[in-house]
C-alpha cells in the first residue's frame, strides 16, 4: 500500500475512530436509486426481446453481464462507505481497516472498468446488429473498430489494475514484510479515466450519422438520437469522476474523502449507461401498449392500382424464432381462409406479413418494405393501416404465386 510522505502524515490531525465526520450516506441512495431505475429498464428490455420481438441477441446477453457487474459494483462501494470508513478522512480509518478498505477499492475499480467495457460493447453491437445486411460497410466496420477498442482500452487497464504491484497483495498491506514493487496507482486510474471520457464520447456520437441518415421520419429520429443523447450527461458524469480522481490519487493524499464523489459520479455513469443503452429497444414494448405515442409509419396508397410505397425499416439480422399473430378481421371476399398475418416487430418498426397456416415459412412472394423491388398492387390486394402500423393481405396463394418472387428480409423462403 502506497503511504504519504511522513511530513505530510506529521501535519493530519488527531485521528477519531469513534465519531468521526462523515460524507453521509450519499453513496447508498444514489446505489440504490440509479441502479433501481437501470434495472427497471434493462428488465424491460429483455421482456421485450424475449416476448413481444422475440429478438434476443448478443447485445442483451452482454447488457445482463454489464448489469451483474454493475449491481456488484454498488454493492461494493456501498458496504465500503458504510461498513469501513470510505466516506471519511483518511485518517480516521483505523489501521486495521485499511487493507479492506484498498481491497475494497480494486474491487471497485475492477467492476466499473467491466462494467463500462460491456455494456458499451453491447450498445455498438447493438448499434451493428440494426445495420442488417444493407449497405452500410463503412459503419460496419466504424462500430468493430471502436467495439475493439473499448474492449482492448478496458481490458489493459483491469489486467493493469490486478497486476499493479507485485506481489498483488502489496497493493492492500500497510506495511509488507517482503520485497515489492508497485506502479503509481493515481497515474494509472487518471489515464484509463481520460481514456474512458474519450470511448463515452465515442460511443455516443458514433450512431448519430447512422440514426440520421436512414429513411425515418424526422420526428422519430430525433427521438432516436435524443436517447443516445443521454449519453452527453454520461460524459459529464465522467469528467466529473476524472477531476475528482486527480484531486484524491494524484495530487493530494486523503484518497477516501477527495474520492467520495468518485463513487457517486461512477453510479451514475453506468447506471446511465445501461439506459441509454437499453432505452432504444423498448420501442416496441411502448408500441404494444401506447400505440398511438408512435405512429410513425408513413400513410400508403391503398388504391387498387397505386405502387406501394416503399420506405427502409429497421431490421434484425436473422429471422424471428416466432411471431406473434394478428387476426385479420377485414378480409375481403374470396380470400383464403388458410391465410393468416405474421406481425413482424423489431426496435424501431411494427408491421406484418402474411403467411400461410400450413406452412413454417413465410407464404407471401413480396415484401412491401423492400426499396429495391416495389410491387404493384393487384386488385386482390389490400393495404391497411391499424394503429399506425401497416397489415398486407394477399387474395389467394395463387395469385401472390404469379407476382415476382421476392426474398423477405428475415431470410425467410416462399412455399413451393
Amino acid at each position: 500500500m502506497k503511504l504519504p510522505p511522513a511530513a505530510v502524515m506529521a501535519e493530519w490531525p488527531t485521528p477519531n475512530y469513534i465519531d468521526p465526520p462523515t460524507r453521509g450516506h450519499g453513496v447508498v441512495i444514489v446505489n440504490i436509486s440509479c441502479m433501481s431505475l437501470a434495472f427497471i429498464v434493462v428488465m424491460l428490455r429483455l421482456y421485450t426481446r424475449f416476448r413481444i420481438t422475440y429478438s434476443a441477441g448478443i447485445d442483451d446477453l452482454l447488457i445482463v453481464a454489464g448489469l451483474v457487474f454493475s449491481i456488484a459494483m454498488v454493492v461494493v462501494t456501498s458496504i465500503a462507505t458504510e461498513h469501513y470508513g470510505m466516506n471519511r478522512h483518511i485518517w480516521d480509518i483505523s489501521p486495521l481497516q485499511l487493507p479492506i478498505v484498498q481491497k475494497l477499492n480494486l474491487c471497485f475499480q475492477i467492476m466499473f472498468s467491466m462494467a463500462s467495457i460491456i455494456t458499451k460493447i453491447s450498445l455498438l453491437w447493438f448499434c451493428r446488429r440494426l445495420l442488417g445486411k444493407g449497405n452500410f460497410v463503412v459503419y460496419q466496420w466504424a462500430f468493430i473498430g471502436a467495439m475493439v477498442f473499448v474492449g482492448l482500452s478496458g481490458g489493459l487497464f483491469t489486467i493493469i489494475s490486478i497486476f499493479q504491484c507485485n506481489p498483488i497483495r502489496a497493493y492492500w498491506q500497510v506495511s509488507p514484510t517482503e520485497p515489492y514493487h508497485c506502479m503509481n496507482d493515481g497515474a494509472i486510474v487518471f489515464s484509463a479515466s481520460v481514456i474512458n471520457i474519450f470511448t463515452d464520447f465515442l460511443v455516443t456520437t458514433l450512431p448519430m450519422p447512422l440514426i440520421w441518415s436512414l429513411k425515418l421520419p424526422a420526428r422519430q429520429r430525433l427521438a432516436v438520437i435524443s436517447i443516445f443523447g443521454l449519453g452527453v450527461v454520461v460524459n459529464v458524469a465522467g469528467s466529473v469522476r476524472t477531476v475528482y480522481v486527480w484531486k484524491s490519487m494524484v495530487v493530494g493524499y486523503d484518497a477516501t474523502w477527495l474520492g467520495w464523489p468518485v463513487l457517486i459520479a461512477a453510479t451514475v455513469e453506468i447506471s446511465l449507461g445501461l439506459i441509454c443503452s437499453s432505452a432504444p429497444a423498448l420501442r416496441p414494448l411502448i408500441a404494444a401498449f401506447l400505440p398511438r405515442l408512435l405512429q410513425s409509419t408513413r400513410n400508403i396508397g391503398s388504391s387498387y392500382n397505386q405502387r406501394s410505397r416503399s420506405h427502409k425499416l429497421w431490421s434484425s439480422t436473422g429471422r424471428s424464432r416466432n411471431s406473434r399473430l394478428v387476426a385479420d378481421d377485414h378480409r375481403q371476399p374470396g380470400y383464403d381462409s388458410d391465410r393468416f398475418e405474421i406481425m413482424r416487430t423489431v426496435e424501431m418498426e411494427s408491421w406484418t406479413e402474411s403467411r400461410l397456416a400450413n406452412h413454417d415459412k413465410m407464404g407471401h412472394d413480396y415484401d412491401i418494405t423492400s426499396e429495391n423491388h416495389p410491387r404493384a398492387l393487384s386488385p386482390t390486394d389490400s393495404l391497411e393501416m391499424k394503429n399506425g402500423m401497416v397489415y398486407t393481405s394477399a387474395a389467394s396463394a395463387k395469385s401472390s404465386g404469379s407476382g415476382r418472387d421476392l426474398q423477405s428480409p428475415f431470410g425467410d423462403k416462399p412455399p413451393h
